[in-house]
């Protein structure tokens, strides 16, 4: 399925007859594309509506990216933050003025769920809409502090699952680490959990994030 305007993506309907179902957004990492995160949905209850956004930047080999990405001379981690900047705008239209017309969702209830890039882009979208979004899972990813506004805002609102691989080389778990303790100096709720992994998704990763789901993503 497609939006003329911003976005391809996949969506999958709840079976509620309660319109007013929590909305989960998935928004997949540097090479992937719509489908890959969408693989979760057969494993997600049926009364969430599920949408997975493809990123605008298509890449040389096929695949997509939020933003283009580099590594320098020190192995930091670079990013174009216009792109990823410009990203962040357009999904934040996207849920704000097109997924209202396009679907029925419960507002108070929006979930994101990120993977690598993807992570990137959720912690900005929340801490710089935290009225917006609710729960978030972070796998794979990071804080970039570019990307966040730099006034406080309320973040009581906020709910974090974030999780990573401590086999990662693309990006290391220090990163995900630093991530996490900036969230907990500004007292935000979240869990996290780390795992004997590489850069991706590992069964036990996926069966806790789940029982997160469960809890804390209720009608």
């Amino acid at each position: 399925m497609s939006d003329k305007f911003f976005f391809e993506f996949n969506f999958r309907d709840s079976n509620d007859s309660n319109e007013l179902s929590p909305l989960i957004i998935m928004l997949h990492g540097y090479g992937s594309n719509e489908n890959d995160l969408f693989s979760f949905a057969d494993h997600i209850p049926r009364n969430y509506k599920i949408i997975s956004l493809r990123a605008p930047y298509s890449l040389p080999y096929g695949g997509y990216s939020w933003y283009d990405i580099n590594m320098d001379e020190t192995m930091n981690i670079k990013i174009d933050i216009d792109q990823a900047k410009c990203s962040i705008s357009k999904i934040e239209h996207f849920v704000k003025n097109k997924l209202t017309q396009k679907f029925s969702f419960d507002r108070e209830k929006i979930c994101l769920i990120g993977f690598s890039q993807g992570t990137v882009l959720s912690y900005a979208l929340s801490l710089n809409n935290p009225n917006l979004f609710k729960n978030v899972i972070a796998l794979s990813g990071m804080i970039n502090m570019e990307l966040i506004d730099k006034n406080d805002k309320d973040y009581s609102n906020l709910n974090y699952f974030c999780s990573h691989g401590i086999q990662d080389q693309v990006i290391p778990v220090n990163y995900s680490r630093k991530s996490v303790d900036w969230l907990k100096s500004k007292s935000i709720n979240h869990i996290y959990k780390e795992y004997d992994m590489a850069h991706s998704v590992s069964q036990e990763n996926f069966f806790d994030l789940l029982e997160w789901m469960r809890f804390n993503i209720k009608q």
